[in-house]
């Protein structure tokens, strides 16, 4: 923490946590940390208190820090004076990745896809798959979805079950599953999470390989950008694209685009010691 000189709160945090490898990792299994503060630090005060961290991690024989920092998109303001704190404290930007957020308003989601995704939309809505946020399915329920379905796409799932119940039971207001069913089946899940007021971040999506030509993912964020509408939710994040080796996947990029996604990146920063 930082603090000013007779201040009862502090002006900055930082959180990390070290692996069984004496790496640091801010955060270690969150989407992203880094630094937060009161947005009225200096990138002097930043820079000071990233430096301390890194005497701190070097006096505990920490071998690396890395820091996955939030989209650019959430506030890009904050966004370019953390990037000039990083750098100038010596930490790497590697690996940026492209990121895509749809700006939520008034406007119909059906009229801000292209017209391929309209198409499943219309032909998901056709065949009675009824979707929208779903308060029947357990953790276990949703964790078995979609570790089956990244399964068989050979991806593997970022979280553990444990994990994934701990931040339900501790943040239940936070995070919210929505489904897609045919006859009450789920043949396509996601579980997201409320960042702040206005951020609303798809966490983990998964859908049934046997239902990839109706592609009910789109009716899916349909689903997920109507609930954001209902609750004056500004953003909707879409995530990054990447394969399941971490490597850019374009295929990905382009179905987030022709959802009406816009793109920014989302940078994570390292430096060993």
């Amino acid at each position: 923490m930082l603090f000013r000189q007779n201040a009862e709160h502090a002006a900055a945090v930082f959180h990390c946590t070290r692996d069984p490898q004496d790496n640091w990792h801010s955060p270690l299994a969150a989407p992203f940390g880094g630094i937060q503060s009161d947005g009225k630090c200096t990138e002097k005060e930043i820079t000071f208190l990233l430096n301390c961290i890194k005497k701190w991690v070097n006096l505990f024989s920490g071998k690396k820090l890395t820091i996955k920092t939030a989209p650019s998109a959430y506030d890009l303001k904050m966004h370019i004076f953390y990037h000039n704190c990083y750098i100038s404290s010596g930490f790497i930007p590697d690996p940026v990745y492209p990121d895509h957020f749809i700006p939520v308003c008034s406007m119909p989601f059906a009229e801000r896809i292209a017209a391929a995704e309209k198409r499943r939309l219309r032909k998901s809505v056709a065949a009675g798959f009824v979707a929208g946020p779903d308060f029947t399915v357990s953790c276990e329920t949703a964790y078995e979805f979609i570790q089956e379905s990244r399964l068989q796409k050979g991806y593997a799932i970022s979280i553990s079950l444990l994990q994934m119940q701990l931040l339900l039971h501790v943040f239940p207001d936070h995070f919210q599953i929505f489904t897609v069913k045919d006859t009450g089946r789920i043949i396509a899940l996601s579980l997201a999470v409320r960042v702040n007021e206005r951020v609303l971040y798809n966490f983990l999506s998964a859908d049934l390989g046997s239902y990839r030509h109706f592609s009910p993912a789109v009716m899916l964020l349909e689903s997920i950008y109507r609930f954001c509408q209902e609750k004056q939710i500004s953003m909707l994040d879409l995530g990054i694209s990447i394969d399941g080796t971490g490597i850019h996947k374009p295929s990905l990029s382009r179905f987030k685009q022709n959802v009406g996604g816009e793109a920014c990146v989302k940078i994570t920063y390292s430096q060993k010691f």
